[in-house]
């Protein structure tokens, strides 16, 4: 007798089955960016960034779409006369740019009249919407959505900065003088600190919101983290739409 299908509600949910994708490509990312670090070759840097950015087009490449198509082809093309003219390396050191830039993106556009903050929305997911009914709780979230936004914009600016006038940086490549960065510190904050810096602003916000908001009742580190691996397909579901209300 064969077995029948399982229901369309046990499927994967279409927003976890990208996030693990990515997931996926991060780990390759890391793993090939430590290997070219510890090689020394360029390759497999570019191996690195070039798997990211295909998992963050597979959704695209799925549906057909042409542009996601003619952009793979577009980035292929760059990666290669990076390579070909020995600038394999500035990609990774373009990376935590990115990250920063996109994270700031995705926080400010939230900000706009008409759409509900980021952090207000994780609230609403993670403690409930009824949360958000003190004002003292919506004033904050709108507040530390814009706190990030910020903090994540600035650092994506000094990043850039880094990149460009690294001794082998974007003004190189582009053949442009001007004065260089010479101190290895630079590059550590790049590829760690910058990290560091948000894993920090993080654990004082963490203080400051059960300072600040002392009125209220909060959940442990321990217990929070939890409710974010448990509720994390609703949070990334709710970063794709600027404007989303999440549910009760």
């Amino acid at each position: 007798m064969p077995t029948a299908s399982p229901p369309e509600a046990t499927l994967p949910d279409p927003v976890v089955r990208r996030s693990r994708v990515l997931l996926l490509a991060v780990a390759l990312y890391l793993g090939l960016g430590a290997c070219a670090l510890a090689s020394g070759h360029a390759l497999l840097a570019v191996a690195a960034v070039y798997g990211l950015i295909v998992a963050l087009l597979v959704p695209a490449l799925r549906r057909g779409r042409c542009l996601a198509w003619l952009g793979l082809f577009v980035i292929g093309a760059l990666l290669a006369w990076l390579m070909r003219i020995g600038a394999g390396w500035l990609l990774m050191d373009l990376v935590p740019v990115l990250v920063n830039l996109g994270l700031c993106v995705l926080f400010a556009r939230t900000l706009r009249q008409g759409h509900e903050p980021l952090i207000a929305r994780f609230i609403a997911i993670l403690e409930g919407r009824e949360r958000l009914r003190d004002p003292a709780v919506a004033r904050y979230a709108r507040g530390l959505t814009r706190a990030w936004a910020l903090v994540l914009g600035l650092q994506a600016l000094v990043l850039g900065l880094i990149v460009a006038f690294m001794p082998h940086g974007l003004l190189h490549v582009l053949g442009m003088g001007g004065p260089r960065l010479t101190a290895t510190f630079w590059l550590a904050y790049l590829h760690a600190g910058s990290y560091g810096l948000v894993a920090g602003f993080m654990l004082f916000e963490y203080g400051w919101r059960r300072w600040q908001l002392r009125h209220l009742e909060h959940m442990g580190l321990v217990k929070f983290l939890l409710a974010v691996v448990h509720r994390w397909p609703a949070l990334l579901r709710s970063l794709s739409d600027p404007r989303h209300v999440a549910g009760p």
